[in-house]
This record gives C-alpha cells, structure tokens and sequence, in this order.
C-alpha cells in the first residue's frame, strides 16, 4: 500500500476488488483505468448536485442553436432551473467549469500565522500586545481580536497580561 499499512494478503485482496483506497486511512490509491476515473468524477459531480461537463456542453450547443429552456430541458431530462442556471453561467464567465470562489482574503499570511505560534509556544506568557508588535514588525498591522483568532485556530488560548497577584494580596490586607 503507498500509504504504508501492511495486511495480509487474504484480507486486502477482496477489499481492493471493491475499492481503492486504505481501510484504515483511506488514502486513494491511482489506478490506471480512465473509466473508473471517470465513473469517479461523476460520482464526486453527483455528490455535489453538478451535472457533467458533457452534458453542460450539450446544454450549450442546444441553446447556441436556438432552442429554449424548455425544449432544452425535455430533450436532456435536466430540470429546468439547472438548465437556466447553466446557461446563466456560460453567459457571464465564458465558460461552464466551476471557478474558484474570491472570497474574503486572509489577514495575515502564512508566514507571519507560523511566526505569532511559535512565539506564543515558546514563550506562553507573551501578551497579544506583544505578537500583535510581531506582526507589526514583519509589515502586517492587524487588530488584537485577529492574533487572538489564530492562536485560538492552532488551541492556544489565554494571552492576555497577567494579573498582579500581588497587589492585590495588599487591597486584601489593607482593608
């Protein structure tokens, strides 16, 4: 197995007749057959409630023809709002393929993310004052509430100043 995992033989044998992939891990395991590959993608297509790029094509060269929704849809037993919403695409981007989502951009990179961690674990009583000066140092300026996000995303929580414990022994002995 490429992903390392040993079985006898007697077992992993009938399993591997039914699929490809580890028991344990899961890992997926290349096959050279480009039927089964396919068989696959539409499986993943399905899944996600898309229809196949054939098929959005054939979508396309119906509608290119002058044929309408309706005709579309009975002739290629695709719902009409998958055909409206095909053809919706093709006219706004050019294409049927699925394009990556913009999205918001992340605040900080990568880079500055691995340096804030490493410092808050190697020192646990630095403050987010501090890491946010960090930040600040490699040309990020972000917001404290941020630096607590992502230390919170790798589970490390509670960087805040530390309490003068002493002080307040005295306000205690004071009054």
């Amino acid at each position: 197995m490429p992903c390392e995992h040993l079985f006898h033989s007697g077992c992993i044998l009938p399993w591997l007749g039914k699929t490809n992939c580890c028991p344990l891990c899961h890992l997926e395991i290349p096959i050279d057959n480009p039927e089964y590959e396919e068989l696959r993608k539409n499986k993943e297509r399905r899944k996600r409630g898309e229809h196949s790029e054939h098929l959005q094509e054939k979508v396309i060269e119906k509608y290119k023809s002058g044929d309408g929704y309706k005709k579309i849809s009975k002739s290629l037993n695709i719902p009409l709002s998958s055909i409206k919403s095909i053809i919706k695409k093709w006219k706004e981007y050019g294409t049927c393929a699925n394009l990556p989502r913009a999205g918001r951009p992340h605040k900080l990179s990568d880079r500055v993310k691995r340096r804030l961690v490493r410092k808050a674990t190697k020192s646990p009583l630095t403050t987010l004052k501090e890491l946010k000066a960090t930040a600040a140092e490699m040309g990020e300026t972000v917001h404290m509430t941020t630096v607590a996000r992502v230390l919170r995303q790798t589970e490390l929580y509670g960087r805040v100043a530390k309490r003068n414990t002493l002080g307040n022994k005295q306000m205690c002995n004071q009054s």
